[in-house]
């Protein structure tokens, strides 16, 4: 009665070494039934874009320059997860752990 419907990763986050002021591209990429729209989560924290956080039509996350802190105290590191939805439902990733190069 699904088959089809259902939503599968054909491509999921996996850990990463950030490097300090330089763009970072997390991978997430999923099959199912049209239109389907993806999120991302950090620390369970949904990402909104803005000028640093670019969510590309394909699934995938740009981080444009990773900072360890910001001047807001906030971070980029953190355990990263992609969500997708359909119309029949949702899926989420498996967690990606993005930590800073140590210098």
């Amino acid at each position: 009665m699904t088959s089809g419907a259902e939503l599968s990763f054909t491509l999921e986050p996996s850990d990463i070494i950030a490097v300090q002021e330089q763009p970072l591209m997390l991978h997430c990429q999923v099959e199912g039934i049209p239109p389907i729209t993806t999120q991302w989560r950090r620390s369970g924290a949904l990402i909104v874009e803005d000028q640093n956080y670019v969510m590309f039509a394909n699934g995938s996350l740009l981080i444009g320059h990773f900072q360890k802190t910001k001047s807001d105290g906030s971070s980029d590191e953190g355990d990263y997860e992609c969500i997708a939805q359909n119309f029949f439902g949702l899926v989420l990733s498996r967690k990606a752990r993005v930590q800073a190069a140590s210098k």
